[in-house]
């Protein structure tokens, strides 16, 4: 296993794992999420895999930075980079590689990670995806070449024993699949059983002995059934059997290996502006970042030592706003140690942590101790960090807490149980219980999160993700959240003390303490309830594919955050109201060459205000493999509910060009037209977005 470099925002990084039969891509993320589907189903040179951010933050809105992580490529895994984006159609983790390969995508061990495990690219080492049946592959090799599209039940099991004779395990698996769907029920018993067969013979032994339990289900009785089920039998002593560990490909033995460093220093220029017929342009943004990331790691026989820093500059050109002239922010600096002689791992430092109760960015530390193989103790404490305010710690704010994490047990079953407290200014802040419940089944996983705060007495969050995936490739997501948005705490009684907006005093409240000072008979725990709404969502979506290379998306979602009370001296917030949201897309590769991939979606969304229809389509269309451009367009239509209707146009590409290896270019730019002015005296809104820079990976 070897290790690459952190990327920013929700991508934290990636290990690749060779010690198995097939390499493993280990993605790492800073946030909890959801596997919900990917795409294509088992091979390509790029993969495009779609999660859903379960933490507080996503329920919040608050969108995560594009990150790109890149990987020295190698024979057995020609993975070239890992990248993560919010679109349209929601969060995506995109894998390019330099070749064709067949992939394996699952959920991580715990709610923070993302799996893919490599096959070759030839057709004998397929692996199957999410340990699940997806769409058959073609029966294309020459045992099926006389074949018809149409062809009798039949030519296609004299065509599939041809296949299984000249050892061609995909098309024959294929062909034995079509044989099971047959209305004629005649072929479907011994389709079943070779169906099996092929597969375990392919080397996906998983679904090998998903089909057998299919046959002995169907057909518990007869001499075929006895043979299935030794056959089951004998897989299921396989997987029992201790394996010999092999040595991690393309690295040398832990011992050797040392001190790695990675990591990636960028700087970019961002500039976005109105231009008005008759006040020129309007410079709305003008900024010049720079990023730098670094990762060091060593591994002993006994230790796994990591650190990391992360950190940017950011020089805004503009007239000083909010105090964002020129801002320093160390988003990651820790150090972290896995001793595992004793099971002991901690991690000191500013981290980023989304599950146990903890929330986000904080400067602290964590210690587990993992006591059993299904068993894990952690206690945590620290200072939240600030977003946007400051690189310094913030010590007026302070929490403790610990978690018991456990599973799998019973193959599937795994989550944790939690309690945590938080102090503001001396005061309690926020006193909460909780728990994650994970049933991480490949047909039917499921996820559950609660959170009730002891001190205010209300549910924080109670959260359901369920997804059903059929024999097909189909996959059905039902997803159920109900949360207070921020989390209850005592400091929400800031929300809406903005500076110089304190209660008849003319100054502001930036701490729980100013309040007090202001009105010390204010009940801070009855301001900070009314000032807290509760976000309430519900969604339905389903994608099923419809070719190797096609598939179609679509989801309802209903949502709603709560009106607030407010207080004399704070506004109430009216509510957004029920909104409804309808989604469908069209996701598919190899439209134009053998690389790109190309999405087309609509969303139509009801709201108080006014109505939108949404329309888009992006593209990755790699034009050599040095050049990437990214096409997309999207275009919107309001219908005002108290104004006119309104018509919005925002095309845009993105240029990505290698250098040298290493040294990347990049440019992005875009243009956006309105038919309603957004500047006085003026009949519409015309605006462009540049960005441009350059990373050097290292």
């Amino acid at each position: 296993m070897f290790s690459a470099a952190m990327a920013q925002g929700v991508l934290e990084g990636l290990d690749v794992d060779g010690s198995g039969r097939r390499p493993v891509i280990h993605i790492r993320l800073a946030e909890p999420v959801n596997y919900v589907r990917h795409s294509p189903a088992e091979s390509g040179d790029t993969l495009r895999i779609r999660v859903n951010r379960t933490s507080p933050a996503a329920a919040q809105g608050v969108v995560p930075q594009p990150g790109t992580l890149r990987w020295p490529a190698t024979a057995e895994v020609p993975l070239t980079e890992v990248g993560y984006e919010t679109k349209p159609g929601g969060d995506f983790l995109t894998l390019r590689f330099n070749r064709v390969v067949n992939f394996q995508v699952r959920p991580g061990k715990d709610a923070q990670g993302i799996d893919v495990e490599i096959a070759g690219s030839g057709d004998g080492d397929r692996v199957g995806t999410g340990d699940r049946s997806l769409p058959v592959p073609p029966a294309s090799g020459a045992c099926a070449s006389g074949l018809r599209v149409k062809s009798p039940p039949a030519d296609l099991k004299e065509a599939a024993r041809q296949c299984m004779i000249k050892e061609d395990w995909p098309a024959a698996i294929g062909l034995y699949t079509k044989l099971v769907q047959q209305p004629d029920a005649s072929y479907q018993r011994e389709a079943q059983e070779m169906l099996g067969l092929a597969r375990e013979r392919n080397g996906q032994a998983f679904r090998a002995k998903t089909e057998y339990e299919k046959y002995l289900q169907r057909y518990p009785e007869g001499e075929a059934a006895e043979r299935v089920k030794k056959r089951l039998d004998a897989l299921n002593s396989a997987d029992q059997q201790p394996k010999e560990k092999l040595t991690p490909l393309s690295s040398s033995p832990v011992a050797e290996r040392g001190w790695e460093t990675y990591g990636s220093f960028g700087q970019y220029y961002f500039r976005d502006a109105l231009l008005t017929d008759n006040q020129g342009e309007y410079v709305d943004q003008s900024l010049f970042l720079t990023v730098l990331d670094v990762t060091s790691r060593l591994r002993t026989e006994r230790f796994d030592i990591r650190t990391q820093f992360d950190a940017r500059y950011r020089q805004n050109f503009l007239k000083v706003v909010y105090d964002e002239n020129n801002q320093f922010r160390v988003a990651n600096a820790f150090i972290d140690v896995v001793d595992k002689a004793t099971g002991v791992s901690g991690r000191i430092g500013r981290q980023s942590r989304s599950s146990g109760g903890a929330m986000g960015r904080f400067d602290g530390g964590v210690l587990s101790y993992r006591f059993a193989p299904q068993w894990q103790a952690t206690v945590i404490g620290g200072f939240p960090v600030l977003p946007y305010r400051s690189t310094a710690p913030n010590t007026n704010t302070s929490f403790e807490g610990a978690s018991l994490e456990f599973g799998p047990f019973a193959d599937y079953w795994a989550g944790n149980v939690f309690f945590i407290n938080q102090t503001v200014d001396g005061l309690l802040g926020r006193r909460a219980v909780g728990g994650e419940g994970r049933y991480q089944h490949p047909v039917h996983p499921l996820f559950t999160l609660f959170d009730y705060d002891v001190h205010f007495n209300a549910l924080n969050t109670a959260q359901v993700v369920a997804n059903w995936n059929f024999d097909n490739g189909a996959i059905l997501t039902l997803t159920a959240d109900y949360r207070k948005t921020p989390y209850l705490s005592t400091s929400n009684a800031l929300i809406g003390w903005g500076s110089g907006y304190g209660p008849g005093t003319g100054y502001g409240a930036d701490s729980v303490g100013d309040i007090l000072r202001y009105q010390d008979t204010i009940d801070l725990k009855t301001l900070a309830e009314d000032n807290t709404p509760t976000f309430k969502y519900l969604s339905i979506s389903g994608m099923t594919p419809i070719t190797p290379d096609t598939q179609i998306n679509a989801d309802i979602t209903v949502s709603n955050l709560s009106a607030t009370k407010g207080s004399p001296w704070v506004s109430a917030y009216q509510g957004s109201g029920t909104q409804v949201s309808y989604f469908g897309q069209v996701i598919t590769n190899r439209l134009i060459t053998d690389n790109d991939v190309w999405n087309f979606g609509l969303r139509y969304m009801t709201q108080q205000i006014d109505d939108i229809l949404s329309g888009f389509v992006d593209a990755h269309y790699p034009v050599t493999p040095d050049i990437r451009i990214d096409p997309r367009l999207r275009v919107d239509y309001f219908t005002g509910f108290d104004g006119p209707d309104v018509w919005r146009v925002r095309p845009g590409t993105r240029f990505n060009y290698r250098v040298v290896d290493g040294l990347y270019f990049e440019l992005e730019g875009g243009f956006e037209y309105m038919t309603k002015p957004l500047v006085l005296n003026e009949r519409d809104t015309k605006g462009y977005y540049v960005n441009v820079g350059y990373r050097w990976d290292f």
